[in-house]
């Protein structure tokens, strides 16, 4: 069980919600207050267009019978002559409550002289629709129950309809009301069934060689790659063979010709210079196949492939020693 708040906690709640309530009150009167004397002068200026919204919310912020008569009066002023005598009507209403006799019966005497301009609308729901559940009727984005639906009172100009419920085709229509006294029937026929939901896309099919398992081929670039590497080992291992071999020969050839160090012949010097750049060379390309040898054969070895191994078909595969570099395979 909870127990009660301590009285000198609840005390100070108390006001501070009070004292907090009032203040909101009288911030919304005083913005209502100026709102409702900017659309006074509007009015009397004829600008109804602009004084209109000034009322609207001024009613808004603090409803009172002063604002619902110039609201009226305002609506009057743009031909809105329904929404001008419901306005009237609020008025009246307000000003009863409060004892604003005087006010009651101008808003009432403004009200009873529209009554014969008013022009009304009736919204024709078939039986089988008015039946639906979940059923919505708008007029101009307001929704109205069945009973706004028979002779209500609307304003002059175009309007529109939209009905809607739950597994049907929803229904649209616009409607022109004339001015003064105008009487309309806008029929809703029977709604029609909504198309079934569309079935949602079956997932895209996956093509998996034999033996794929699951994210396998998302490495099925390596094995390509691999022999790609390998190829470009091969050939510098070749290449630096090629220039080791001429090297050698070279280097045995100057020291025939000159076997101390350094040699006093210029060209002879220059020929080994020569030598020494191309056993550079060829020991760079010696690294270069033994990298690139390596990584092709990683990339191969580590590449996606099937669990079972075909019964026929060509293969191929790298083969590193101390005396070959290169690849091997059947076709």
């Amino acid at each position: 069980m909870r127990s009660p708040a301590p009285k000198g906690i609840v005390a100070p709640l108390l006001l501070a919600a009070v004292a907090w309530t009032a203040g909101a009150r009288a911030q919304n009167s005083a913005l209502a207050e100026n709102l409702f004397r900017e659309g006074k002068q509007l009015l009397g200026e004829r600008r109804f267009d602009e004084a209109c919204p000034k009322f609207k919310e001024s009613a808004r912020l603090d409803l009172s019978s002063g604002v619902e008569l110039a609201l009226g009066i305002c609506l009057e002023g743009q031909g809105r002559i329904a929404s001008a005598w419901g306005a009237y009507l609020s008025a009246a209403t307000l000003a009863h409550h409060d004892g604003r006799v005087d006010r009651e019966e101008a808003a009432k005497g403004r009200a009873k002289a529209l009554e014969p301009r008013l022009s009304h609308a009736t919204i024709d729901v078939a039986q089988p629709t008015a039946a639906l559940p979940g059923l919505v009727v708008r007029q101009d984005d307001v929704v109205l129950e069945s009973p706004a639906w028979f002779n209500a009172p609307v304003d002059p100009g175009t309007h529109r309809i939209d009905v809607t419920a739950p597994g049907k085709k929803p229904f649209s229509r616009t409607y022109l009301v004339a001015a003064d006294g105008d009487s309309i029937s806008v029929s809703v026929p029977v709604l029609e069934d909504a198309p079934p939901p569309a079935p949602a896309p079956a997932p895209a099919a996956v093509l998996r060689t034999p033996g794929d398992q699951g994210g396998a081929a998302s490495g099925a670039w390596r094995r390509p790659t691999g022999f790609v590497s390998g190829g470009i080992g091969v050939a510098a291992l070749a290449a630096g063979s090629v220039l080791g071999a001429i090297t050698l020969s070279d280097a045995a050839a100057i020291h025939r010709v000159c076997p101390m160090s350094p040699c006093p012949n210029t060209g002879t010097r220059f020929e080994n210079q020569t030598a020494e750049t191309l056993a550079d060379a060829s020991t760079t390309l010696f690294i270069v196949a033994g990298v690139t040898l390596a990584a092709g054969a990683i990339l191969v070895l580590t590449s996606p492939h099937s669990t079972e191994a075909p019964r026929h078909g060509a293969w191929i595969r790298p083969v590193l020693t101390p005396t070959f570099g290169g690849f091997v395979g059947r076709w």
